[in-house]
């Protein structure tokens, strides 16, 4: 195996995608594979991901079969995994157990994208020095100046680079996730809460200041999240979704939907306010206006550049947690005095 130089002389490449179920993670594999798809159209895809976005992930157009990788005993599904099968591998995860998926499933000649183990297993494969593969090298991904470094980027966002590093130069592809909306009922305004890190929080008191601001504005507020029992074992602030409904009145959908009738709840909402999380990727593969609560810094990496996004981001030195009320407020009637 050797990294992907450009060149990939198979008429019908077998290819395959690695990425993460955690929602973020899966919703920006949509716009890698699209551009796969698009790069090699007579090329067949392999998406391998987990049990969390199965029943979005089998209805994606964009690939040709999933395989699950992330889930309930993860070493038996790398036991029975088809060695030396893809001519193309991207991987966008740097855990040891994705680069070594990587490493296990591609050609003997195959090319690699992404981290990956050396051939023996020993070490990480080398990252090349070609302007693409120089991408992965890079460590500073979050900052402003990464586009000087990479003339082959025109922005900084985390899909564009990603698509770049396995050569793609046309348009960057939206995200594309299935949705449903037959039988959906939600808010008019969905708020998610949770997230993975403690860092991405915005505190439950502010979330129920906003909702009853929003509510004095003649809104129903709905919230978005797992189940709970989910919720708790996956993501941070969880307890605190418990006291955003019952002292903020908000309607409770956690858990209620599927994942594709979550996009479609999405979809018929009047505006969507959340922290950076899942929910928000999904929310930008709508037209729904949304309002992300960003760090500062990730929001240049990970702020999908679509145009129904409002990013609010605290600024320099500072966290989420001290963005105020009033400026999402203020954020919020704009966003509604134009839509």
């Amino acid at each position: 195996m050797h990294r992907f130089d450009g060149n990939l002389n198979v008429r019908h490449p077998r290819m395959a995608l690695i990425a993460n179920d955690a929602l973020g993670n899966f919703a920006m594999s949509s716009v890698v594979g699209q551009a796969m798809r698009a790069q090699y159209p007579e090329g067949f895809l392999t998406l391998y991901t987990g049990s969390r976005v199965t029943e979005m992930a089998q209805d994606c157009t964009w690939k040709h079969q999933i395989r699950t990788l992330y889930g309930p005993n993860p070493y038996d599904v790398v036991a029975g995994l088809p060695g030396q099968a893809y001519d193309l591998v991207v991987n966008l995860e740097n855990s040891a157990f994705a680069k070594t998926v990587a490493g296990l499933i591609v050609k003997e000649d195959g090319s690699v994208v992404g981290p990956c183990v050396n051939k023996d297993g020993r070490g990480d494969l080398p990252w090349g020095d070609l302007p693409m593969q120089r991408l992965w090298a890079d460590e500073k991904w979050l900052d402003e100046k990464v586009r000087e470094r990479h003339p082959l980027l025109q922005s900084g966002f985390i899909g564009e680079i990603f698509c770049r590093s396995f050569g793609f130069e046309g348009v960057i592809p939206g995200y594309n996730l299935p949705r449903k909306t037959e039988g959906v009922v939600a808010s008019d305004v969905l708020i998610a809460t949770a997230a993975s890190l403690d860092s991405k929080l915005w505190p439950v008191e502010k979330w129920i200041e906003l909702a009853q601001a929003l509510q004095s504005r003649g809104l129903s507020v709905g919230l978005l999240g797992a189940k709970p029992s989910a919720q708790g074992q996956f993501w941070k602030g969880a307890a605190e979704e418990e006291e955003i409904i019952a002292k903020g009145a908000v309607n409770d959908h956690r858990g209620a939907f599927t994942l594709p009738e979550v996009a479609g709840a999405l979809s018929l909402a009047k505006l969507v306010v959340t922290i950076d999380n899942g929910i928000l990727h999904l929310a930008c593969s709508t037209q729904t206006p949304t309002i992300g609560l960003f760090r500062h810094g990730i929001h240049r990496l990970w702020a999908p550049p679509v145009s129904n996004l409002t990013v609010v981001e605290p600024g320099p030195e500072r966290t989420v947690a001290e963005l105020d009320v009033e400026t999402i407020l203020s954020n919020v009637d704009t966003v509604l005095a134009n839509n």
